[in-house]
């Protein structure tokens, strides 16, 4: 993973419109992912690099936008390559809330008793899960809120009532919608790979339900709350739920879905809302239902509803231990037999690897700790570890997905036979091994326990371990077998 083998290609685009400062890019792309868990400083070889690298950040023509931009342009030829590609968008807060001091320009997250940013990520995956890089994205500040005046309660009526008169134009839920406009565009950019959008419940939003519906260059699922009410004619019958609408139908079938284990995170007024409880791994058997509904629209002047595929995934017998599993997933998928509603089930699963790409973004990366006076210096050193958390998680997954193909198609001979001496203490073969067999000796370097019938490595023990891959890298070309002088 020498510099030329990847980073000149990934930043192949770039335009800053300085030649130093592009030369500058590669340079500290190249060092920070060698190095993602460390500081700025230790990551640089020398005071001057240092130095350069914050320059580089503090220079006016470096922003969030231009760093990201080339990655973009390399993500989208990635995607144009596939036959179907899973566009997942989610949002994240950025907590860089610090004990002594404040970031300048941050603005208040949940609750008002934190500092920091949010960023939303539109990251395209292939069918498999293998991550494909960012293909938009948005970052930005909440205004800080006057403490004299008194925050409405989550979901109070006063709450409610605020929302319902501030224009959607004016919300932070827009961004939804912004990001399902622009899956439609990059689609010119890729007209041969099928693209479908995935989106969780905050998603579940009227005017985002209504584009998507109303387009036909892209597939989509989002994910609903499940309390939205079926679409009547007779506004004096009673209202039923689209939960209520499908479980009451036959079920379709039923299989099993394996659950990933959820650690809680914030303060403990947020960790019983949906998606944020501890949960433990564990094995259910659900049943499956299908169907078409035609979802009321509760915006003025709309009297037609809107028409969606609809597919429900509730666990057969939940216990009380669990919190029952339930997904209410609307489409525009064909949910025509077994085989079309199984194959969105699927991709819905691919829904969580966004949450595992932002869990290298703050764990493998540390991008919460980088210590910046300043918001402005901070959104594009952000853009840059949105790329060294893509390539971090893309090793991972393509060792899965390419595990039989030689190891050379993503290490330098450096790098596997230094590893290879050092984690098997037995000269290198001379023939490459094969990709995966090589990633799970490197993942030993990060804690993973290499036994028989033991599953593929995860990202955290695969991102400790290049790290050090690196370091015996250089070693190796130092002073080591390997070396020129």
């Amino acid at each position: 993973m020498l510099m030329e083998n990847w980073v000149d290609r990934e930043l192949n685009e770039a335009e800053l419109f300085d030649r130093r400062l592009e030369a500058r890019f590669k340079v500290l792309l190249d060092l920070l992912s060698q190095h993602s868990q460390a500081s700025i400083p230790a990551a640089c070889d020398a005071r001057s690099e240092m130095i350069a690298a914050y320059r580089f950040f503090d220079n006016d023509k470096v922003t969030f936008e231009s760093v990201l931009s080339p990655h973009i342009e390399s993500s989208c030829k990635r995607t144009s390559k596939q036959k179907v590609a899973l566009l997942v968008q989610d949002t994240t807060e950025l907590d860089v809330t610090r004990p002594h001091s404040t970031m300048q320009g941050t603005g208040p997250l949940h609750n008002g008793n934190r500092n920091g940013a949010l960023l939303h990520l539109l990251h395209a995956f292939t069918a498999d899960g293998t991550p494909l890089g960012t293909l938009y994205a948005e970052a930005w500040t909440r205004d800080a809120r006057d403490i004299t005046q008194s925050l409405a309660k989550r979901g109070s009526s006063e709450k409610r009532r605020l929302c319902a008169r501030k224009p959607f134009e004016e919300k932070e839920s827009v961004r939804w919608l912004h990001t399902a406009q622009q899956c439609e565009a990059l689609k010119e950019h890729c007209p041969k790979t099928q693209f479908v959008m995935l989106a969780d419940r905050e998603s579940d939003i009227s005017q985002v339900i209504d584009y998507c519906t109303s387009q036909d260059s892209i597939d989509w699922i989002i994910r609903s709350e499940g309390s939205r009410v079926i679409h009547k004619e007779d506004k004096s019958a009673a209202s039923v739920t689209t939960h209520d609408a499908l479980a009451n139908t036959k079920p379709l079938f039923t299989r099993t879905i394996d659950i990933r284990q959820r650690h809680s995170w914030g303060s403990q007024s947020v960790k019983h809302r949906p998606g944020k409880a501890d949960r433990r791994e564990r094995t259910v058997n659900v049943t499956v239902h299908a169907g078409k509904l035609t979802l009321n629209d509760p915006r003025p002047g709309r009297h037609n509803g809107i028409e969606v595929n609809a597919v429900l995934v509730r666990e057969t017998k939940p216990n009380k231990q669990d919190e029952p599993l339930e997904w209410l997933l609307l489409t525009n998928l064909p949910i025509k037999g077994r085989q079309a509603v199984e194959l969105i089930i699927e991709y819905y699963l691919q829904r969580w690897m966004i949450e595992i790409f932002f869990k290298v973004l703050k764990s493998g990366c540390k991008i919460e700790s980088r210590r910046f006076e300043h918001i402005d210096r901070f959104l594009p050193a952000l853009s840059l570890y949105l790329i060294v958390a893509w390539r971090s998680l893309y090793i991972c997954r393509i060792s899965r997905a390419a595990q039989n193909r030689p190891c050379t198609i993503l290490y330098t001979a450096a790098e596997w036979q230094s590893c290879w001496m050092i984690v098997t203490k037995k000269t290198p073969p001379t023939t490459p091994p094969k990709l995966m067999e090589m990633t799970k000796i490197i993942a030993q370097l990060g804690g993973y326990v290499n036994r028989s019938g033991a599953g593929p490595p995860g990202p955290q023990t695969v991102w400790i371990g290049i790290q050090r891959m690196h370091d015996f890298a250089t070693a190796w070309l130092t002073f080591g077998p390997g070396a020129t002088v």
